[in-house]
């Protein structure tokens, strides 16, 4: 018998105005998510290893905001600020592609223990 697979990829195109939820297998814990482009120049970064789930994760906060800083006064789709890009949960496809989860949620205790 021959088994096929197909890859499906879908595309952000703009930040989401829809929230999503989540919740944790013990129902103690909800997570709520919205979506967002990263930009091409961040996932370029990305994809030639400039940018990678190994770097420690202040020297890949550093390069993130130096390359995409932050402007209070005129916030955009890609500014990032450090501490934000300091709690990048993960990347994706297979832990190394453009595509990742980041925690920016402020003052809320215990979020990495239900980060798995």
């Amino acid at each position: 018998a021959v088994v096929s697979t197909q890859s499906t990829g879908e595309t952000i195109g703009d930040r989401s105005d829809m929230m999503c939820l989540s919740k944790s297998p013990n129902k103690h814990n909800r997570l709520f998510c919205k979506a967002q482009p990263l930009g091409e120049d961040f996932c370029c970064m990305v994809d030639e290893g400039d940018i990678t789930p190994r770097q420690d994760p202040k020297v890949r906060a550093k390069i993130i905001t130096d390359k995409f800083p932050e402007d209070p006064a005129e916030p955009g789709l890609h500014d990032w600020n450090v501490n934000d890009a300091r709690k990048i949960w993960c990347f994706g496809p297979d832990q190394t592609g453009p595509n990742m989860v980041t925690d920016v949620s402020k003052g809320v205790q215990y979020l990495n223990e239900i980060k798995d």
